[in-house]
């Protein structure tokens, strides 16, 4: 199996939940920095395209040259069925390449936050072994509305489309964060933390930093999110 990850932030994103499931797996993973004007990649040069997450909105693409071809060749890999995975701001990307609407959210939504399954998510392939409340990392201000095809399978209390699926295509758009690491949540937050002024979805950086020594543990939901992909879409691309 061959992963393709299009990333839109110039950070070295090399450790994360998703680096670590593919080389258990054994599957080959390459990705595309978008943001830094690099080539996209050849349809056939992968079974699986993940979108990443980023700072970008996905209505800016009189700011962000690259962005109108990268939806240009999302739209292609829909059409080719493959396999594909968006995350955050990518499935914000997927959403709209789907026929929903990206808007800007009445609440941001940052920090360690819960997700509720739907009563469709409680029923679908895509969370097996996961259990009907979770909590995971949330860093986002814009979301979305899904077209009739597409179903909502999990919610956050700001957020209505917190993972989703369509019927008969091999993909999965999720809001939230799977793919950090609690290492990567701390370098977010010296980072990036003195952004997160407190509000009501928004824990602020001391609270996230506490609320990570005591989550010691992120990859057992991004792992079971990509193995029942796997294990649902196998052969699909």
């Amino acid at each position: 199996m061959k992963l393709h990850l299009l990333e839109h932030d110039p950070i070295n994103l090399s450790n994360t939940n998703i680096t670590t499931w593919a080389k258990k797996k054994g599957y080959q993973l390459s990705r595309t920095y978008v943001c830094e004007h690099e080539k996209l990649p050849l349809i056939d040069d992968f079974d699986w395209l993940m979108v990443m997450g980023g700072s970008p909105h996905t209505w800016e693409e009189n700011v962000h040259a690259w962005l109108p071809a990268e939806k240009e060749f999302i739209a292609k890999v829909l059409d080719h069925n493959k396999i594909i995975l968006g995350v955050c701001f990518g499935s914000q990307l997927l959403a709209e390449a789907l026929g929903g609407s990206v808007f800007t959210s009445e609440y941001q939504e940052i920090g360690w936050h819960e997700v509720v399954l739907t009563p469709e998510g409680r029923n679908s392939f895509l969370f097996k072994n996961i259990p009907e409340r979770f909590t995971t990392f949330h860093w986002h201000s814009d979301h979305f509305s899904l077209p009739s095809e597409c179903n909502s399978l999990a919610s956050s209390k700001p957020s209505a489309n917190q993972a989703f699926t369509c019927e008969d295509r091999p993909l999965a758009g999720l809001q939230f964060h799977p793919e950090y690491t609690p290492e990567l949540v701390k370098f977010f937050a010296h980072g990036w933390g003195h952004e997160w002024e407190k509000a009501q979805f928004v824990s602020g950086k001391d609270r996230v930093l506490d609320q990570t020594e005591e989550l010691t543990d992120t990859y057992w939901l991004m792992a079971n999110l990509l193995e029942n992909m796997d294990r649902e879409f196998a052969g699909s691309s």
